[in-house]
C-alpha cells in the first residue's frame, strides 16, 4: 500500500500537481517560543538487532564510519554542562535485542516500538510521551552518529538561544529529494539521524501535519524519506522558521530560497571524510 502511495505522489509531482518544496515567498518569518526549562530531553532510536558498536556503510560515494549506541551513551555520560539530560531509548524489534540490561543501565527510559516507520516510529512514540511536558529542548537522534566524540550540548543550545529564528538544527543535510522523478529537485532538508529542536516547535509541526508525527507507520523507505525526513524540514520552513546545519565549514542557515543555499549541492555526507559526525561550533 505504501508503494502505491509513493507511485501516486511521484506521478502528481511529475505532472506538476504537487511539490515537496512549497516555496518561500509567502512564508512569514517567525521566532521560536522561549525555553525556560533547563532540561534537554533526548530520544535515541535503535533497531533491536544492532550491536552496541557497528560499522556503517551507505554507498561508495560516502566514506564508511564507526558508530553505535555505545558511543551515544559515552557522549551523554561524559556531559558536565548546564542542562539536565533525560535520555530515552526507543527500540524497534526489541525481541532481537541482546543488550537490554546494558541499555537500561545507561538510559532513563526504554520504549519498545514497531519497526514500521523505523527511526520515525521511535521519534513519534517519544513525542507522544513528552507532548504534555513544559517546553524544553528536544534531541531526536539514532545510533548512526559517528563515533567521534565532541562536547556539543551547551554550544548547540547556546546557538539556538542566540538564533530564535532557527526551528531545527542538524549536523548533516541534503539539498535534493532523490526519491523523485523530477530532476534537480531542490528540496533542502536536515538528515534525520540528529535533529535538535524544542517541544513547542514539534507541537506546531505535528498540528500542521494534521495531528500526526511525520513518517509514522510508513514502511516503504523511499516514501518514509519523503514523508518523514524531508517532511519534517519542510514543515519547519512552512511554520516560518529557518533550518541550521553545523558543518565542517561552520554553521549555515537555510530555507527554501535557493539563494540562501551556500553549501555543496546534494548529500553533504559525500563531501566529508567524517560523515554523520557531530561538528564543533
Amino acid at each position: 500500500m505504501d508503494f502505491i502511495k509513493l507511485c501516486i505522489e511521484l506521478l502528481l509531482e511529475l505532472v506538476g500537481l504537487r511539490r515537496l518544496n512549497l516555496g518561500y515567498k509567502d512564508i512569514t518569518p517567525r521566532k521560536r517560543v522561549a525555553v525556560e526549562s533547563r532540561q534537554l530531553r533526548v530520544c535515541i532510536h535503535e533497531w533491536g538487532g544492532y550491536p552496541p558498536v557497528r560499522h556503517k556503510h551507505i554507498n561508495d560515494t560516502i566514506v564508511d564510519w564507526e558508530c553505535g549506541l555505545k558511543y551515544q551513551f559515552d557522549r551523554f555520560a561524559g556531559y558536565k554542562g548546564e542542562r539536565e539530560v533525560e535520555l530515552t531509548v526507543t527500540i524497534s524489534d526489541i525481541h532481537l535485542c541482546r543488550n537490554i540490561e546494558y541499555i537500561a543501565t545507561h538510559s532513563d527510559q526504554i520504549i519498545p516500538v514497531p519497526n514500521r516507520g523505523m527511526d520515525f516510529s521511535g521519534y513519534a512514540a517519544f513525542y507522544d510521551a513528552v507532548a504534555g511536558s513544559e517546553n524544553c529542548y528536544i534531541l531526536l537522534t539514532n545510533s548512526s552518529v559517528n563515533a567521534l566524540q565532541r562536547d556539543f550540548i551547551d554550544p548547540y543550545i547556546n546557538y539556538m538561544e542566540r538564533n530564535t529564528d532557527v526551528g531545527m538544527l542538524g549536523i548533516s543535510c541534503c539539498s535534493t529529494c532523490y526519491q523523485s522523478l523530477v530532476r534537480d529537485n531542490f528540496t533542502p532538508h536536515l538528515q534525520s539521524f540528529f535533529l535538535l529542536t524544542t517541544l513547542s516547535v514539534l507541537k506546531e509541526l505535528v498540528v500542521l501535519n494534521g495531528g500526526k508525527f511525520p513518517g509514522r507507520d510508513i514502511a516503504n523507505k523511499q516514501l518514509l524519506i519523503r514523508r518523514g525526513e524531508i517532511a519534517i524540514s519542510q514543515l519547519v520552513i512552512r511554520l516560518g522558521y529557518k533550518l541550521a546545519v553545523v558543518t565542517k565549514w561552520g554553521v549555515e542557515k537555510f530555507d527554501n530560497n535557493p539563494r540562501n543555499w551556500k553549501l555543496p549541492k546534494g548529500d553533504l555526507r559525500c563531501c566529508t571524510d567524517k560523515p554523520n559526525a557531530i561538528n564543533p561550533i
